[in-house]
């Protein structure tokens, strides 16, 4: 038996025990966050997706070699004008060794998040950097807000450290934990910038702030509470579509409770989603839920967090969102998805037409494989040496090889590979990297953790520059929220992760709309438009459509633009009609 983690692109990073001879896997029990469980993704859904297991160039199977070969050439041939495209849908630390290879070529890269890079800008902006929560601190809450995150589908190990505490959902979606809570507030999208503000401002009404916390731990405290008097209690009301009651009920459901908020990327997949989670932290430090026993939020956390990183990265850098590939010879996508995934599909369709030479490497076959002049297949994570680092708990885990690779190399072959093909200098051996990273880690027993932990993170102080809490200063917004449409809301399904494994087809419409299920609707923005037969879910609000985020073209839908900060995807800045077919 040898234990690894999963690689996938989820909070939970779980712990694996694998048996060396079949192959089955199972949880490890005694871990301090998974407990021994498994998801769906590892145990049921990576099994049925089809690898791809021969090289391909110019739609002929050929040799590893000849599509290694093929790749270095494409990429001498390009010169600078060479773009590396990483995903996220796999999250081990080696994948990011190719990123050494393009520092030393002097080729580009990206920066920014189709994911959560607006969010992470706003932390930052309060905070200095987002630590992750750990379980311990989450276990002791008496009251937890969940907020944007459906946890029974991203991160289900949460469930068992939120048991018989008070739960609070905000979500415009009635969601299966919406259905357990002591308070569900199905709010309008795109409002939960004016909830967070309504709730501080009524947290110093109703003298429920933390008086000592905002004079000892934060900047500028009262000045904080006449910008929150700015934004009228009733237009805020509105723009959320809740009553004072409605406000009532949840301040009550927190009053004088250690609080936790769990929040989603769903809150923040707007231009504006910076502000959003500044206003979060900014209620959080408001009732001084920050450095205390049950305390604090949780967010995405930088996994990398405390660690100095032996890998190199390219200073030049494209945003990932708007990703300019028309201006590229050659561009390597690595275990990525963009004619699925990206905002803006038209547009990024278009793009990637003036590639000469895409190059996909990666495990499963997809949109993106099939434009691709070169395909190299990739190792699974049981065929190679790795690191996983999580960005939902503290923990830091060994991924050992497991099983020889019948037909797929790994990023750290690719990457030496190209290296030695293409005359660059500067890379160790793999064991190094690792080693390197094991070593910054904190020894707890049989565990690691990232150097960066804090059992109550920001305990003694924020790693801002006055070492306090900073409250957002100003709130910029040109987004018009009463156009006519339906909002598009896009989150992650139970059965896929991102466009890998088992990807929905349909759109989920409010029974009040008039449609029936398996109708075929065309559903269309000022972007694209696309057809989807329809299933009828009240779950929904009735100003909303929901589509899951790695549907089939629901990407002709989106805003090919990207956050005021962070560099992040705006994938629900956008309103959508819906027509029968």
């Amino acid at each position: 038996m040898k234990t690894t983690a999963c690689p996938l692109d989820c909070y939970d990073a779980c712990a694996v025990v694998v048996d060396r001879e079949s192959l089955k896997m199972t949880g490890k029990e005694g871990h301090p966050f998974t407990q021994g469980a498994l998801c769906s993704h590892l145990y049921r859904h990576i099994k049925e997706v089809e690898r791809i297991k021969v090289p391909r160039v110019d739609g002929k199977e050929v040799s590893m070699q000849e599509a290694l070969e093929a790749a270095a050439h494409a990429i001498k041939d390009a010169g600078e004008d060479f773009l590396l495209y990483r995903g996220s849908g796999n999250v081990s630390f080696m994948q990011n060794i190719t990123e050494h290879f393009v520092a030393a070529y002097g080729g580009w890269t990206t920066e920014g998040s189709l994911c959560d890079g607006a969010g992470q800008a706003g932390i930052e902006a309060g905070r200095g950097v987002s630590l992750v929560l750990p379980p311990e601190a989450i276990k002791e809450a008496e009251a937890v807000i969940v907020w944007g995150r459906n946890i029974s589908v991203t991160d289900p190990h949460m469930m068992n450290l939120i048991k018989d505490k008070t739960l609070i959902v905000i979500d415009p979606v009635k969601t299966k934990i919406a259905r357990e809570a002591d308070l569900f507030l199905q709010i309008r999208p795109r409002s939960d910038f004016y909830l967070a503000v309504l709730l501080s401002r009524f947290m110093f009404m109703e003298d429920m702030e933390d008086k000592e916390f905002l004079k000892e731990r934060c900047e500028d405290a009262e000045w904080y509470y006449d910008f929150l008097r700015t934004f009228r209690v009733r237009t805020s009301l509105e723009k959320c579509d809740i009553s004072l009651d409605d406000l009532g009920d949840l301040l009550y459901q927190m009053q004088n409770k250690k609080c936790v908020f769990l929040v989603g990327a769903g809150v923040q997949k707007y231009s504006i989603g910076d502000q959003v989670l500044q206003a979060i932290d900014g209620l959080a430090a408001v009732i001084g839920a920050f450095g205390k026993p049950g305390c604090g939020v949780s967010f995405l956390g930088d996994s990398m967090a405390g660690f100095k990183n032996p890998i190199n990265y390219s200073p030049k850098r494209v945003a990932k969102p708007i990703a300019p590939f028309g201006r590229f010879k050659t561009v390597l996508v690595q275990g990525a998805n963009p004619l699925a995934q990206m905002p803006g599909l038209n547009k990024v369709e278009e793009e990637i037409s003036r590639v000469e030479n895409l190059i996909y490497f990666g495990l499963y076959e997809n949109e993106t494989t099939k434009k691709a002049r070169i395909v190299i297949p990739a190792c699974d994570f049981l065929e190679k040496e790795d690191l996983r680092l999580s960005y939902g708990h503290p923990y830091v885990q060994p991924m050992p090889k497991i099983k020889e690779a019948e037909f797929g190399i790994s990023e750290y072959e690719l990457t030496k590979y190209l290296f030695d093909a293409l005359g660059c200098k500067g890379l160790e051996d793999e064991k190094w990297y690792i080693d390197y990273m094991l070593k910054q880690c904190i020894e707890d027993g049989d565990l690691l953790k990232s150097p960066a932990y804090e059992k109550y993170p920001y305990e003694d102080e924020f790693q801002t520059d006055s070492g306090n809490f900073e409250f957002l200063e100003e709130y910029e917004d040109d987004f018009d929220d009463e156009e006519e449409g339906l909002w598009l809301l896009t989150p992650k399904s139970p059965h896929s992760l991102n466009s890998q494994f088992r990807r929905e087809t349909h759109i989920f419409i409010n029974s009040e709309l008039g449609f029936k299920d398996g109708e075929v609707v065309k559903v269309s923005s000022e972007h694209g438009e696309i057809e989807l037969p329809v299933k009828v879910c009240d779950d929904v609000r009735a100003d909303s459509v929901l589509i899951y985020a790695g549907t089939p073209s629901v990407n002709r839908l989106t805003p090919h633009i990207m956050s005021l900060m962070g560099k992040s995807a705006c994938y629900q800045e956008v309103k959508v009609k819906v027509e029968r077919v």
